[in-house]
């Protein structure tokens, strides 16, 4: 026979034979399959897949378990992630805030359970394998991860084929039992092909990511913040005894707690690098709390410094000036103080609570949504913020003139009280604002904003404050010559405040002067109010006839003016000066008379009217 045809017939007997006792699997499957049924016991055992037929050896490359606290809420959210219909699961959160630990720990957690055989309990969902890659260190890609899958799950041959062949067989073993692919900083990946391939994973096969961009819509997310309080002390104390330390001072004394936790924002990264910088530098408490303030230390730039090259400029305006707000920001705000709008605004808020750098209320209601930043984003904000010159300046002056306008939008200078429940979400923002004015030469800017406010604060009852602040913008008024301004801060600020503080004879004299200003100003609505006040005084101080003048010469201005609520107002005070002299049912009787007119124009002269009534 001609080898040729030797050869042939060879060739045909083998490609028989393969076809009737190996049949399409390829030489590497059929070899690992003959291999493990010569590894199990002598009995008809049906295998889908070789490598899972032993719940005791789950395919897996799980970094290895780590020390571990609290965290019990957020657990529990990714187990029921993991349990729900959701194929795409995602742990959220700002750098150094845990999200890595959290998945670990739930990973290892999941594969005790796989591993004891245990069906899927209330509390945990069980998988076939487990798949860790991580993005961290390394520009991670479609080909990376496929040949990660094959290597974990014992089909070597798998990397060996070209890209679409290995993605092909990959999805097919996908398909065939539950894997859980982990990838870790997912907010690194730059390979599209990749993403693609997350958001089409094959059922029953499941993925869960960590990230600090909310990149994913599809995918269910679970967001952390930083540690309760108890688990923040737990993890001090696991640090200290880990490296020696006795760290006693900081859990037990609760106001080196408070400062500390406040400092790191109970992130673990910020806590475990604290503490470490005590053992191996040894800083001071108050030192370690001095850096994080400053955003001094590597940790800011393993946190912060590439998320800050991911920003837009518009993104970057926003983040910068953030800090010189006391407490969370409304959009507007943001806008006036950063100079950025519209679109734009839209777009870098958008951004940067994507990226954690920003944590966005739950508001639906896109005016009402608030914008706070965690202590840690605020120190490195800030060091950005000092090294850009006057921005600071120019920004809170933008926001003096914001805070302001709105402020006396909603009636923050008058009696128009309905609308101070916005006012009250801005207040820590607008006072901190006031102090900055006053202590940095923008006195001018801080007494418009403390005018803006001052019946907002006698309404709220925030008198320290109003006190505080209209004594300050005096002092601007009297400096500047401002005599309109200096008059209606005299009557309507701090004149009255100081007699409800007690001194009654001071708070006289600053009615007396505010009038006597008025008067030179030929103002009748000042010298009305004036006298209205000063009139109180007098019925205060029992000097009635006095305390008559000044209400009857402020109801003839009222009259003039044909001002029915100001001649209800000023009548009122004299039916209580009437009750001040022992004319009950005078008194009683004019209140009643005016409670009508009050009741359709004036509620809140109306309960107080009532309230008199009663006594």
């Amino acid at each position: 026979m001609e080898p040729l045809t030797l050869t042939a017939t060879v060739a045909a007997i083998l490609g028989f034979i393969y076809l009737v006792f190996i049949g399409q699997k390829n030489i590497f499957e059929w070899w690992r399959d003959r291999k493990a049924e010569n590894n199990q016991p002598n009995e008809s055992v049906e295998i889908t897949s070789p490598i899972f037929e032993s719940k005791s050896t789950i395919p897996q490359n799980l970094p290895p378990r780590g020390d571990f606290v609290g965290r019990e809420n957020e657990k529990k959210q990714v187990h029921e992630a993991l349990q729900s219909r959701s194929f795409i699961v995602m742990i959220d959160g700002i750098g150094g805030i845990g999200k890595t630990s959290l998945a670990l720990e739930v990973l290892h957690e999941c594969l005790t359970a796989s591993r004891n055989n245990e069906a899927s309990t209330d509390s945990i969902q069980t998988f076939d394998a487990f798949i860790w890659t991580s993005a961290k260190d390394r520009n991670l890609a479609l080909n990376d991860v496929l040949d990660t899958i094959a290597l974990t799950l014992d089909y070597p041959y798998i990397t060996q084929l070209s890209q679409e062949e290995k993605l092909h067989e990959t999805i097919k073993r996908l398909r065939e039992k539950s894997c859980l692919l982990v990838v870790d900083n997912f907010e690194t990946v730059t390979d599209d092909a990749l993403a693609k391939f997350i958001q089409e994973l094959p059922n029953p096969s499941k993925c869960l990511i960590t990230s600090r961009v909310q990149s994913l819509r599809q995918a269910r997310a679970v967001s952390i913040r930083g540690m309760e309080h108890d688990e923040a002390r737990q993890l001090i104390a696991n640090e200290g005894k880990r490296l020696g330390l006795d760290l006693a001072p900081l859990t037990d004394d609760e106001q080196n707690f408070q400062r500390f936790y406040e400092a790191t924002g109970g992130a673990p990264l910020a806590i475990r690098w604290s503490i470490g910088q005590i053992k191996q530098r040894g800083q001071s408490i108050d030192g370690v709390l001095a850096s994080l303030y400053d955003a001094r230390g590597d940790i800011f730039e393993a946190i912060f410094e590439r998320a800050w090259s991911l920003l837009s400029e518009p993104a970057i305006k926003i983040l910068t000036v953030m800090p010189i707000f006391a407490a969370s920001a409304s959009k507007e705000a943001i806008g006036a103080a950063s100079d950025v709008h519209k679109f734009e605004l839209d777009e870098g808020l958008g951004q940067l609570v994507e990226l954690w750098l920003l944590e966005a209320s739950d508001k639906l209601d896109a005016a009402k949504r608030r914008y706070s930043l965690h202590p840690l984003t605020r120190a490195y904000a800030q060091k950005r913020l000092s090294e850009q010159g006057n921005l600071e300046r120019q920004a809170r002056i933008r926001l003096a003139d914001y805070f302001e306008q709105f402020a006396k939008e909603r009636g923050g200078d008058q009696w128009a009280w309905e609308r101070y429940d916005e006012i009250e979400d801005e207040k820590d923002n607008i006072f901190s604002l006031i102090e900055w004015c006053f202590a940095n030469n923008e006195g001018l800017a801080g007494m418009r904003l403390t005018k803006a406010l001052t019946f907002f604060m006698s309404f709220r009852g925030h008198h320290h404050k109003a006190l505080a602040f209209g004594i300050k913008a005096v002092i601007v008024a009297r400096d500047e010559n401002l005599v309109e301004d200096l008059a209606w801060l005299l009557i309507k600020g701090i004149g009255w405040r100081e007699i409800n503080s007690g001194d009654i004879d001071k708070g006289e004299r600053l009615l007396a002067e505010g009038l006597e200003i008025y008067k030179s100003l030929n103002d009748r609505e000042g010298i009305d109010s004036a006298q209205r006040k000063l009139g109180r005084v007098c019925r205060y101080k029992q000097n009635f006839e006095a305390a008559d003048k000044f209400f009857q010469e402020s109801l003839a201005l009222a009259q003039t003016r044909n001002d029915e609520l100001g001649i209800a107002s000023i009548k009122r005070e004299l039916y209580l000066l009437a009750a001040s002299q022992g004319n009950l049912k005078a008194a009683k009787r004019g209140l009643e008379s005016i409670i009508p007119y009050l009741r359709k124009h004036d509620i809140l002269l109306l309960s107080s009217t009532l309230g008199y009534l009663a006594d």
